[in-house]
């Protein structure tokens, strides 16, 4: 029977293991994919330029009717590769923003191109109908530049951060992604300070903490692992209700690509701890026989014949 001294607290730090595990595990996940290089990479792989530049182009056709500007104007002079670029830049700046407190400044890069076309419709329009150019001219010609630029920014800004700014929440996200290292290494930390713990409680029999130790890494295994293929498998995040294509491909990907990112270190937890379970079940072996002792009177009619 197992000594009460050594089977409550290994079985406490057994089940704080499960959480270091589960933690360790998301927060290693974290620190791989939420970089500005990763998410520049995912944004050019899930060609989110494309569809940005889609939602663009719809924007200016359904408007053209009212603003009396053909979309042609605005399509015609920005470029996939300016797309792109605006995409970088709104990247950058939330990565700047999540490490500085949540101070969320993207500037959209000047388009020369545009600003021409904007110039010459004006002005060929106020040609036509002789309208004069006036102080009301050069600030509705202003105007309509600012609203280009805010129009290709919120197209472009693929996770909307704009708006997570706007509610409070960016600068929530910021203290939390500012501390991931340290709360990586808080986790790990504590991880090897319970393992150091179980080698401490079983010094004797320093073989049962393989047992200790591969319990908790399987169970955080299947804990992670069932959550992570339901949500892959019945295609949950598909179900997002995101009105924008860029922004819905972007989102549903990148939770797609986390999820099972978090199944595939669950499935590799699940066969570590089936194989220190293995381990330790193949290094203890199964009681001896002989540590009860036979009856000496069997043993002398064992001899006698």
């Amino acid at each position: 029977m197992k000594k009460i001294s050594t089977y409550i607290p290994s079985l406490i730090a057994a089940v704080l293991l499960v959480f270091c595990f589960l933690g360790g595990s998301a927060a290693m996940i974290a620190d791989v994919y939420l970089t500005e290089d990763k998410t520049s990479a995912f944004a050019e792989k899930e060609k989110l330029g494309d569809k940005s530049m889609a939602a663009i182009e719809k924007y200016y056709k359904e408007r053209a009717a009212s603003t009396g500007i053909p979309a042609s104007v605005f399509v015609d002079n920005i470029s996939s590769d300016y797309v792109s670029s605006v995409i970088e830049e709104y990247i950058s700046a939330t990565y700047k923003a999540l490490d500085n407190g949540g101070k969320f400044n993207p500037e959209v890069p000047v388009n020369p191109q545009l600003e021409s076309a904007i110039d010459k419709f004006f002005n060929d329009y106020a040609d036509e109908i002789g309208y004069e150019k006036d102080e009301k001219f050069i600030k509705k010609l202003d105007a309509t530049k600012k609203n280009a630029y805010k129009t290709v920014g919120d197209c472009c800004d693929i996770f909307k951060v704009d708006s997570m700014n706007s509610h409070g929440l960016l600068k929530k996200l910021s203290r939390l992604y500012s501390k991931r290292y340290k709360l990586t290494a808080f986790v790990f930390g504590s991880m090897a300070i319970l393992i150091t713990l179980l080698f401490i409680i079983h010094r004797k029999y320093k073989r049962e903490v393989l047992y200790w130790c591969g319990v908790p890494v399987l169970l955080a295994g299947i804990i992670g692992l069932i959550p992570s293929a339901y949500l892959i498998s019945a295609e949950y995040y598909d179900s997002f209700t995101i009105k924008q294509p860029q922004v819905f491909r972007a989102y549903t990907r990148a939770m797609y690509k986390l999820t099972e990112s978090f199944a595939a270190v669950s499935t590799a937890l699940i066969v570590t701890g089936v194989c220190l379970i293995v381990v330790y079940k193949f290094v203890t072996g199964r009681p001896e026989k002989s540590a009860v002792p036979d009856d000496p009177a069997k043993v002398q009619e064992k001899e006698t014949d």
